[in-house]
């Protein structure tokens, strides 16, 4: 009887914190909005020229597993089922980073067939992934003194959401220390930064910094190349923001799944917008690489605004982001409630 109540809290929990994030997120009061904020129609008839190639479906469907992996307990130990599907793929663990104060997690593994460095961003878990999902503010990426103002490029003033940089700030410093150790020992690998939900931005923040050479010893190593593969994707930044990296030479692939709700948060009215490259995953089955003309296709994920639901964004492809974590609800529960016996 404990074990199925404990169960059935951590199911109604899921839903409480996807609905609580789709609900309060989604709110115009709580964007930081002006006057040249774009509304929806707005973004998805704006002309624009991507330079960033992508997306690739075949590596999205192999990233997919790493991605679902962040969710798992006891990731070092490599033996989840997404951790075993990776390793068929030739992936091994490397190094895990948590913040516990934030709880936020990624992970990194190493290919060394296909030299393959991948840095994997664990999404919404939590009631403090929560607070950070919902945070009602804007910040500047420039403002300030901050550590996330332009390092290498110029260009206008970019804005983002304050929540996923608090996120990212709580891991960056230890992601640098670990990635830097192993690009060390692997020189001439290629870097890929993925995630899921929250973690996808994550992964698309901490790129810009790695990028930008923000917060870099002097003697970080570069890697090969870079690419960003997101899974239920929100929206992170302003406009400006999108253009940088719709501006990228490098392989950027935004996926989502059919009506997932996420990929409609925070609102366009505020001011947010994706960059391109989404590849959608349809109700009908297959896959649509979307139009490259503009910032946001009407015409994929767009098309499914109205209808948009918590189921399709805990599922893409085979992978249920949650079930790593449903399969210990003690531990899953302990996530949610301080305090909780052991």
């Amino acid at each position: 009887m404990d074990s199925f109540f404990v169960v059935r809290c951590i199911q109604n929990l899921k839903l409480l914190n996807a609905v609580l994030i789709l609900y309060i997120i989604s709110q115009p009061e709580f964007c930081q909005c002006d006057d040249a904020a774009l509304t929806p129609d707005d973004i998805a008839t704006l002309p624009i020229t991507i330079a960033s190639y992508g997306p690739d479906v075949a590596r999205a469907k192999k990233y997919v597993y790493l991605s679902g992996a962040a969710y798992c307990f006891n990731i070092p130990a490599w033996k989840c089922p997404y951790c075993k599907k990776s390793q068929s793929f030739g992936y091994d663990f490397d190094a895990l980073i948590v913040n516990k104060e934030a709880n936020t997690l990624a992970f990194i593994a190493v290919n060394k067939k296909l030299k393959e460095i991948v840095v994997s961003y664990r999404g919404t878990l939590n009631m403090q992934n929560l607070v950070q999902d919902i945070h009602p503010f804007v910040v500047s990426i420039e403002a300030g003194s901050s550590p996330l103002e332009r390092g290498k490029s110029k260009g206008p003033e970019m804005w983002v959401h304050t929540g996923m940089i608090n996120a990212t700030n709580s891991l960056y410093p230890e992601v640098v220390e670990k990635l830097g150790k192993v690009l060390k020992k692997n020189g001439d690998f290629d870097l890929v930064v993925i995630g899921h939900s929250l973690g996808a931005a994550e992964a698309s923040l901490t790129l810009f910094l790695l990028k930008e050479g923000l917060g870099l010893p002097k003697d970080f190593p570069t890697p090969k190349s870079y690419a960003y593969f997101g899974y239920g994707t929100p929206r992170v930044g302003n406009k400006a923001y999108a253009d940088y990296w719709n501006a990228q030479a490098m392989q950027i692939t935004r996926v989502v799944n059919k009506a997932d709700f996420a990929a409609y948060t925070p609102q366009a009215l505020g001011g947010y917008v994706h960059n391109g490259n989404e590849l959608w995953i349809m109700p009908t089955g297959g896959e649509r690489v979307c139009s490259k003309e503009v910032y946001e296709d009407p015409y994929c994920a767009n098309s499914m605004a109205a209808l948009s639901n918590v189921h399709d964004h805990l599922h893409y492809w085979d992978v249920h982001f949650l079930s790593c974590a449903g399969a210990d609800p003690v531990a899953t529960a302990k996530q949610f409630v301080i305090d909780m016996p052991s």
